[in-house]
């Protein structure tokens, strides 16, 4: 994808979170940070270990026990090997900035499900989704555990948050 519609499409990304952020009304009790470890996978290479970190926004509730929160963040998958070779040129990495939408549901009180959507500007361009589960330990602690499909690179991610508020 050119630079020039990457750059729009951050722009349009950003546009829409910080409207529905004006209009709910700002507030620094509800920004959370984040990261973890995943296990990365890419068709004809070996699994590599990678991490990511983030930030976002929980907005209120808009219906009962249905949430949605605005992420972005920085993902590195870590070293992928092609498989059986052996020559100095066999290792791949993707890395790159994302930003996506996370919907919540909460089928428990310290249990919610999750789905996310959104889009990667980094070396594995295009659209994100994603699915899995969160535990809420503390008011400012959670464990999350997802799948996340791109256009290349598949992860299985462990994250951690936390509500510094």
């Amino acid at each position: 994808m050119s630079k020039p519609i990457r750059v729009m499409a951050f722009a349009l990304v950003a546009m829409l979170f910080s409207s529905a952020a004006a209009a709910q009304g700002f507030d620094l009790r509800r920004l959370f940070f984040g990261a973890g470890v995943s296990q990365n996978m890419v068709s004809g290479l070996d699994n590599g270990t990678g991490f990511q970190v983030f930030g976002g926004y929980n907005f209120p509730a808009i219906a009962r026990n249905f949430y949605v929160d605005a992420e972005a963040g920085y993902m590195d998958t870590g070293k992928l090997k092609a498989t059986g070779c052996t020559g100095s040129f066999c290792n791949a990495t993707a890395s790159g900035l994302w930003g996506s939408g996370v919907a919540r549901y909460m089928v428990a009180p310290n249990v919610e499900l999750l789905g996310r959507a959104g889009y990667d500007f980094g070396d594995d361009d295009g659209f994100l989704f994603g699915v899995g589960a969160g535990y809420i330990v503390s008011k400012n602690l959670k464990l999350r555990l997802e799948y996340v499909a791109r256009d290349h690179v598949d992860s299985l991610q462990f994250n951690v948050v936390f509500y510094p508020w």
